[in-house]
């Protein structure tokens, strides 16, 4: 099994933004060294606590500070971008990573993003699926384009020149065709799932899923996949926050501690989704943060860490990836050897 790290990043509104890029960014670079083999970026444009604003930006700022480690969008939001512009920045990006980049796509899940940009009244999950697959005909495309879609309109022919070079589309790095996609899915029966599973794209199980809901991901991407049954489990991802602690003792404590950082990336999203009534991924009957966080943070040693994965390996087969969900860095060193006991400790 792999394992990966997720940026969501959730830190207090008052963290300078600079620095919450520089800290995204050098822990990128540690990962890498400490042997994950993916890592992915959020994506919000008008949230004062998740605020990288192009996972696209993030992964091209890392490319050259990387070697081997994937690196993903989770998500890029296609909806927000015109066809033409979006294959060239995912082309350039994919170039950059030299074939490292993993796509996730989303539509949006914040509804201020999408006023933002005028998107409120639009069909958006509709739109997000034209713009998949317009967005892989360009990159695949070796002459002047003229593509049409319900939405959109992508044409080179009245002004492209092939002696000049003028109007041609770059392709993925040395033209591959692997290209990994990737969803979100979160709350229970997701339709995401459902159609990941028929494309063959990947799913990464939201970290705020309790472990009922985890389960019925991987049921239901199993029930809809083409695929073999370990094909299939190769392409599913379990975004989890992991509090490990060389000391069971210790993890108890500082676990639900006011201070854990882990708590306050609990606190935030937990409020978010219940305001506007989509919190029951953490569990049926939670309402409050601390329930919340009993649900879906996991607390103890490495060796409870495995004997966890290793229960759900036992149920379905092995999965593909398990990724460790970044939380900010604190002054409790407790807290912040959690990733290295992810990277070193965690065998799984």
């Amino acid at each position: 099994m792999k394992k990966g790290i997720f940026f969501i990043p959730v830190y207090k509104e008052s963290k300078p933004y600079n620095e919450i890029l520089d800290e995204v960014i050098s822990s990128t670079v540690s990962a890498e060294k400490m042997g994950l083999s993916e890592a992915y970026y959020g994506e919000h444009i008008t949230d004062r606590f998740e605020k990288i604003a192009s996972s696209l930006m993030m992964i091209a700022s890392v490319s050259h500070l990387t070697n081997k480690i994937k690196l993903g969008s989770l998500t890029t939001n296609l909806n927000f971008y015109k066809p033409a512009a979006l294959a060239a920045w995912i082309s350039t990006v994919d170039n950059m990573t030299k074939g490292r980049f993993i796509m996730g796509i989303g539509a949006g899940a914040n509804q201020t993003d999408l006023e933002s940009l005028g998107l409120l009244e639009q069909k958006n999950y509709e739109l997000m699926l034209e713009l998949e697959s317009l967005v892989r005909k360009l990159l695949n495309s070796k002459d002047l384009v003229n593509l049409k879609t319900d939405n959109y309109k992508v044409s080179t022919l009245k002004t492209g020149n092939p002696e000049l070079g003028l109007g041609y589309f770059n392709g993925l790095y040395k033209q591959r065709d692997n290209l990994d996609i990737i969803m979100p899915a979160l709350g229970k029966g997701s339709y995401n799932v459902k159609m990941c599973a028929k494309n063959k794209w990947s799913i990464a199980i939201s970290n705020f899923c309790s472990d009922e809901i985890v389960k019925d991901h991987i049921e239901n991407y199993l029930n809809n996949s083409p695929l073999e049954k370990k094909d299939a489990l190769q392409k599913i991802r379990l975004t989890k926050l992991l509090f490990l602690n060389e000391s069971q003792k210790d993890a108890d404590k500082y676990a639900f501690d006011e201070n854990s950082p882990y708590m306050e990336v609990i606190d935030t999203i937990f409020t978010k989704l219940k305001t506007f009534n989509r919190h029951n991924c953490f569990g049926e009957n939670v309402n409050c943060t601390l329930d919340a966080a009993k649900e879906v943070l996991f607390h103890g040693t490495p060796e409870k860490a495995k004997d966890y994965i290793s229960s759900i390996n036992n149920q379905f087969g092995e999965l593909g990836s398990l990724v460790f969900v970044s939380v900010p860095k604190t002054n409790n060193r407790i807290f912040d050897e959690s990733l290295k006991l992810f990277s070193k400790e965690l065998n799984v």
